[in-house]
């Protein structure tokens, strides 16, 4: 799937990752992807999905503001009930 964030577009996939649970490549990068581990379900893969935006709207922004930020907002989003149909 492509995305758009910010006037760039990535290719966002979905795929079993070994290192990490996510990534972004820099948006200055030619044939941007963002990648997400496809073994995730439930709040933990929404907060990654969350992470890797974040990182492609602001690449300037460090692991620990990202990562607080994308766990609130992933937290706050499961509480209100957003969900996968596959994670019901």
């Amino acid at each position: 799937m492509i995305v758009t964030i910010l006037g760039k577009r990535w290719k966002l996939s979905f795929t079993p990752l070994t290192k990490a649970d996510g990534y972004c490549d820099p948006p200055s990068q030619t044939g941007k992807r963002i990648l997400v581990d496809s073994r995730l379900r439930g709040e933990k893969r929404l907060e990654i999905i969350i992470h890797e935006l974040r990182h492609a709207a602001d690449w300037s922004r460090d692991e620990e503001f990202v990562e607080r930020e994308s766990s609130d907002l992933a937290r706050v989003l499961w509480r209100l009930g957003y969900r996968r149909e596959d994670d019901n």
